[in-house]
């Protein structure tokens, strides 16, 4: 390899070696050891693609930047509300606990009366049926 393929090798595959094909970079590694100009070369190309690779470093992204970023962010009012959700789902969690509450208090009375007009009657008072007094 001469110091013009080596050039050009350190152009298109980059000052490590290990990113060359198998037969350039046991060549190139033959003429840095023998050619001390390779080896210079060699030294300036790695020297260059830190220095690029530093210049594309993004800065780190720390408390004042988010802070700037949030300062820079419309202000929306937000305003706290119960959604219809909450409003259903509480709706229908009364009328289920409505009819446990009914059907445990039908169960309690025909277990300890026998008359039969005394447990109809609150189970119709349970489902929200049974006349009271003319009142509904």
């Amino acid at each position: 390899m001469t110091r013009e393929e080596f050039d050009e090798a350190l152009l298109r595959y980059g000052a490590g070696l290990e990113r060359w094909p198998q037969d350039a970079a046991a060549a190139a590694r033959r003429l840095v050891e023998s050619d001390p100009v390779a080896a210079k070369m060699q030294i300036e190309a790695v020297a260059f693609e830190r220095t690029v690779a530093d210049a594309v470093q993004p800065p780190a992204f720390g408390a004042s930047e988010i802070g700037a970023v949030l300062a820079a962010l419309p202000e929306t009012k937000q305003v706290w509300g119960v959604a219809p959700k909450i409003w259903l789902t509480g709706a229908a969690g009364v009328s289920v606990l409505s009819f446990v509450a009914g059907f445990l208090l039908m169960r309690a009375s025909l277990a300890s009366h026998d008359a039969l007009g005394v447990p109809l009657t609150i189970l119709g008072l349970a489902m929200g049926q049974a006349d009271i007094g003319g009142l509904l």
